[in-house]
């Protein structure tokens, strides 16, 4: 054995022997340290209870019962209609109500059949595939739509219910719906249906049926309808005519105040409207059969007009029209004469009837009769 095989042997054991003698060190130091006290320790609950402070199990069914219902508040089960739906089914119900007792003139609320006039409005129309529908907040989303559209012709929408199979406007149906029908009248005295008006309005109507993945049927395509608004407007230029009678005061007299004119106006069953007053045949109708005017010239006259295409002659409205002129000069005190200032006889009103009578009957053969629904709509100055 060499000489540095010894040492290496030697350095081994000197270093087993330090290792050896520090874990005897450590181990007696541990024996002398003192064990821990422990102050508390908390309870379990399930282990250490004591007899008295354990509840055991009840098996009486009712007071079981009774406890659940002081801790549990009760809960309704779910009813198979929603507590929204039916509210608004009531509240639309009542208003339907209401409307047909303010004005008993006007058609019945609900229809089996939606009023659609083919010749003169441009129809489209939604159906959803079976077991689907619009609900309320659909409806009324597109409502608020084709009011934004704030077109210058008249626009209609109808709801068929699912509830009872009758068609509503869009702000009276009591609940979910099956079919939509829009309206668009394709000419009046406002404006007529141009390109940018229909896509518009197609448009609006594409939007809703792509949300229930069906298609907008029309009742003709946009270029057909562009064509009817041409023959359609050119038909209202034909016939629009208005009949005038000035009345003034007499020669000498006073000017007519108007306080006098007001009175006279509201006893003759005008009403005041925006600087004029209107008369309208019954509470159905927008637009004024006569209306009364002061003079654009500053003479202190009143102008009195008669709507020949919305009066509706076998009401009366002629006749009433010349009444009306008569009975206004004589409260007033003044006269009433044609738009030449040449009076106005008897012999002079019964040429005027006749003309305004020929041209009623030349109307209706061409399919609109005046004072109708129909001329309604065509002779309307408004949306």
């Amino acid at each position: 054995m060499s000489e540095t095989q010894i040492i290496l042997i030697v350095a081994a054991v000197a270093v087993i022997a330090f290792f050896l003698w520090r874990s005897l060190r450590e181990e007696r130091s541990v024996r002398r340290k003192k064990p821990l006290k422990v102050e508390s320790i908390s309870k379990d609950p399930l282990v250490d209870a004591s007899e008295d402070s354990r509840t055991e199990p009840s098996f009486d069914a009712s007071a079981d019962e009774e406890e659940k219902d002081a801790q549990v508040p009760e809960q309704q089960l779910p009813s198979e209609e929603a507590p929204a739906a039916a509210s608004i089914s009531r509240e639309r119900q009542d208003a339907a109500r209401r409307e047909a007792e303010t004005n008993p003139f006007a058609s019945p609320v609900g229809r089996k059949e939606p009023p659609v006039d083919l010749g003169i409005q441009w129809v489209l129309d939604i159906t959803p595939y079976e077991g689907k529908g619009f609900g309320v907040g659909a409806i009324d989303a597109l409502k608020a739509e084709l009011d934004a559209l704030s077109l210058k012709l008249p626009v209609e929408l109808w709801c068929k219910s699912e509830g009872d199979g009758l068609y509503y406007p869009p702000h009276l149906v009591p609940g979910r719906a099956v079919h939509l029908v829009a309206t668009l009248v394709m000419a009046n005295r406002a404006a007529k249906l141009d390109a940018v008006t229909a896509s518009s309005f197609h448009q609006v109507l594409e939007q809703t049926a792509a949300q229930n993945d069906v298609d907008v049927r029309t009742s003709c395509d946009m270029k057909q309808a562009l064509a009817s608004a041409e023959q359609i407007d050119q038909f209202i230029r034909y016939y629009d005519r208005m009949i005038e009678v000035v009345i003034s005061p007499v020669e000498g007299g006073e000017a007519f105040t108007n306080e006098c004119i007001n009175a006279a106006a509201l006893a003759a069953g005008f009403t005041a409207d925006s600087g004029r007053w209107k008369f309208c045949g019954d509470a159905s109708e927008r637009e004024p059969v006569m209306t009364l005017t002061l003079s654009p010239h500053a003479d202190g006259t009143l102008r009195l007009d008669f709507d020949v295409p919305l009066a509706n002659l076998a009401r009366g409205d002629l006749k009433r029209f010349f009444q009306t002129a008569n009975h206004l000069a004589n409260q007033l005190g003044g006269v009433w004469v044609d738009c030449s200032r040449m009076p106005i006889d008897a012999a002079g009103a019964l040429i005027l009837q006749d003309d305004i009578e020929a041209r009623a009957a030349q109307m209706a053969e061409s399919g609109v009769r005046a004072g109708s629904d129909r001329a309604r709509m065509l002779f309307s100055r408004s949306a």
